[in-house]
């Protein structure tokens, strides 16, 4: 990367930096190119030289909090514990005692997603990224015996990212339901949609048969 090009990645990342520091402090709705200049020291010309429209900064923007919390979450995927470690760890990032601005905000990108369709693929993008890495850690504790699967491994995975989903916008609505007492409950749900005993990665059923020796002939996963 030459000289003038690592200016301009080092120009936007400032705006975009800019633009967090502005949405943490007004309503994502307030966000305007004047005010993230002004934050950024420098001319709303400026701003739109380095990104055409106020919407692709926040685009810009949201795709990389998304990015950044999918790179979270594959790091725990990729360490070397057992898959029950793993799901628990997952779930306690995903299931955070603070929301984080960045967070936040795809949260509540959510609500303008009539008036702002483009947000549509990023979201859903996020979704699949989320239940794949869920759906990974199940196949892994369900192939090595670790877990005993009450429901496909896709169905599963799908119920552990919604109930995260429901849990992370308490604290956007001002409930005050306990954190810990969050996580517990999606745990709870882990447990018994794998047969986990004592988190330890010890079936309820030592006895169960396998998912795949369970389900009937064309059952789809």
């Amino acid at each position: 990367m030459n000289a003038t090009a690592r200016k301009r990645l080092e120009r936007r990342d400032e705006i975009i930096r800019a633009f967090w520091r502005v949405a943490r402090s007004r309503p994502s709705r307030a966000v305007n190119v004047r005010a993230v200049a002004a934050e950024a020291e420098m001319s709303a010309a400026n701003v739109l030289h380095y990104f055409s429209s106020l919407d692709e900064l926040q685009m810009t923007a949201l795709a990389g909090a998304m990015e950044q919390f999918d790179t979270q979450r594959r790091r725990i995927l990729d360490r070397p514990e057992s898959a029950t470690s793993r799901l628990f760890a997952m779930i306690d990032a995903g299931v955070p005692d603070e929301i984080s601005d960045e967070l936040r905000y795809v949260y509540e990108s959510v609500a303008i997603i009539a008036e702002r369709p483009e947000y549509v693929p990023a979201h859903r993008e996020l979704t699949e990224r989320q239940v794949m890495l869920y759906r990974t850690i199940i196949e892994i504790g369900a192939g090595t015996g670790e877990f005993a699967l009450a429901s496909p491994p896709g169905m599963i995975a799908r119920n552990l990212v919604a109930l995260e989903d429901a849990y992370d916008l308490y604290p956007l609505i001002g409930h005050t339901t306990p954190r810990e007492e969050c996580r517990a409950a999606v745990r709870g749900y882990a447990e018994i949609a794998l047969g986990i005993g004592d988190g330890r990665g010890e079936s309820r059923s030592a006895g169960a048969a396998p998912l795949a020796a369970r389900r009937t002939p064309g059952e789809r996963p």
